[in-house]
């Protein structure tokens, strides 16, 4: 997938995919505006709402209603390396789901393709583009 990046006004940015558009900016902290989650923020909130999908998935193809169902992720950052995280997925749900189906929901949520991504660990590359003025030609 291409994701476009358009560079707004102070440390705003829109990115632009599909035919969706998000914006992102940084907590006023950081000198930002504050007015949009920041990159780290969406990432976050990927992993839970991928998590989210699958449960819902589950439920939905046994006629299991959702709306008792709560999911929450909570990310245990380590004090001596910040790239070190632990994300805490928990989902509360109603007594009245069999044991069955409580394991079949957990055990969904292993599917998320972000949690596959992340504990696979992606690889990236970046390219360095430079513009240069022509040198005139020698006569």
């Amino acid at each position: 997938m291409e994701i476009k990046v358009n560079f707004l006004d102070n440390l705003r940015l829109e990115a632009k995919f599909d035919d969706f558009t998000v914006i992102a900016d940084q907590p006023i902290r950081y000198k930002g505006d504050g007015s949009a989650p920041g990159p780290f923020d969406y990432f976050l909130a990927s992993s839970a709402l991928c998590a989210a999908y699958f449960v819902k998935l589950y439920c939905q193809t046994r006629d299991i209603p959702t709306e008792n169902i709560r999911l929450s992720q909570n990310n245990i950052v380590d004090p001596e390396n910040r790239y070190n995280q632990i994300f805490k997925i928990q989902v509360e749900l109603p007594e009245d789901i069999s044991e069955k189906d409580r394991q079949g929901i957990l055990r969904s949520i292993d599917r998320c393709t972000v949690k596959k991504v992340v504990q696979t660990g992606p690889s990236s590359s970046s390219k360095r583009w430079t513009t240069s003025t022509p040198m005139p030609r020698a006569c």
